[in-house]
């Protein structure tokens, strides 16, 4: 275990003066956010104007902050304890502009903002839990490097499966070796899940989000291998390029399926029972197999395009079979159960602000 770090001054749940003289105005609109409230529709249900919540959130003078009752209200609608109003971490929610995201057409705004604050209190989570505990250290940016074109991206996938010992074969619980690696991994709850998944960074640790319950397995994995890509692609670029996520599906699809090996044990023609052998092999989608074939030109233009008209007509482009099995985080859930051992659960919410099953939600 390593030692704490500075105390927090512990608020109770009567603690209503306190709180209000401590509160912090970034964590109203934090967990606004997480809810998925407007201004207007928070400010409804305690009786108070928009504006006046839009005041609270932007802070200055102390005219301008809740009393303590209507920081009570505040807190009993929002599902959390006064306290989570007082912590100063995180100073301020992740933005859209400093994540790499998957895709965002046809994510709402009110469901990117509710996701974001969700990876800042997981952020808050993280900070915590390298108080007490030596998480992986980090081994992702000692790796990062600017590429030009498909020949770079190909020698960088192939420089991090050799400092990370991965070989040129299939690779395992890809998660997992994320998390090994130093990379948080954490899913993206149900409501969130047209988000589809994103990376960033926090104090130097990468995080990486991915809808994990979603039908495609193996569609996860390459999810994963493709956020891998812009934390070593893409730390001084700006998110939301389509160059950028060229790129980093480009990455995935080296990552994920070497050229030296993958090309010597692809078909030379459309072979349906070799290409979901090698599906089942590689924990690779067949529609990903394709085109990595492909672009080995290991298949010809017209097979490739006779490949994904067959995948299309019976609708294996978005519901292949033989799947490979889930895979779940688990860092950030062994790192809370060796807490647990000298703190309980209740102590390490309340130490965050948070409720007991905000935290689970977090780590679950």
């Amino acid at each position: 275990m390593k030692r704490s770090g500075n105390p927090i001054i512990p608020v109770g749940s009567t603690d209503l003066h306190l709180a209000a003289h401590l509160f912090h105005p970034p964590r109203l609109r934090l967990v606004r956010e997480l809810r998925g409230l407007t201004k207007s529709e928070l400010a409804e249900r305690v009786g108070k104007s928009p504006a006046a919540i839009g005041q609270f959130e932007g802070g200055g003078r102390a005219a301008c902050r809740p009393d303590p009752q209507t920081l009570a209200a505040l807190a009993l609608t929002l599902g959390v304890p006064v306290g989570f109003f007082t912590r100063q971490s995180p100073a301020r929610s992740l933005a859209v502009d400093s994540c790499h995201f998957r895709s965002l057409r046809s994510a709402s705004q009110r469901e990117r903002r509710k996701l974001l604050a969700r990876a800042s209190l997981l952020c808050d989570l993280v900070s915590l839990l390298e108080q007490h505990v030596e998480l992986p250290a980090e081994h992702v940016s000692m790796l990062a490097a600017e590429v030009q074109g498909q020949g770079d991206i190909e020698r960088l996938a192939g420089v991090v499966r050799k400092a990370w010992g991965l070989g040129l074969g299939p690779i395992g619980n890809l998660v997992n070796l994320l998390e090994r690696e130093g990379v948080v991994v954490s899913h993206i709850p149900g409501e969130c899940e047209e988000v589809d998944a994103f990376s960033t960074s926090h104090e130097g640790r990468p995080l990486v989000f991915l809808v994990i319950a979603k039908r495609s397995t193996s569609r996860t994995r390459f999810d994963a291998a493709h956020e891998l890509g812009h934390l070593v692609m893409h730390a001084d670029v700006e998110p939301g390029s389509p160059t950028a996520e060229r790129e980093a599906n480009q990455f995935a699809s080296a990552f994920l399926l070497p050229a030296e090996s993958f090309a010597v044990e692809c078909p030379r023609r459309l072979d349906w029972d070799h290409l979901y052998e090698l599906k089942r092999r590689w924990k690779v989608s067949v529609s990903a197999l394709v085109k990595r074939a492909f672009d080995l030109r290991c298949l010809s233009q017209a097979s490739y395009r006779r490949a994904f008209v067959r995948l299309n007509r019976t609708g294996e482009r978005f519901a292949e079979r033989d799947e490979p099995p889930p895979e779940a985080p688990t860092l950030i859930a062994q790192s809370l159960a060796a807490i647990e051992q000298v703190l309980s659960r209740d102590a390490i919410a309340h130490e965050l602000g948070l409720g007991v099953r905000d935290l689970e939600q977090l780590v679950k």
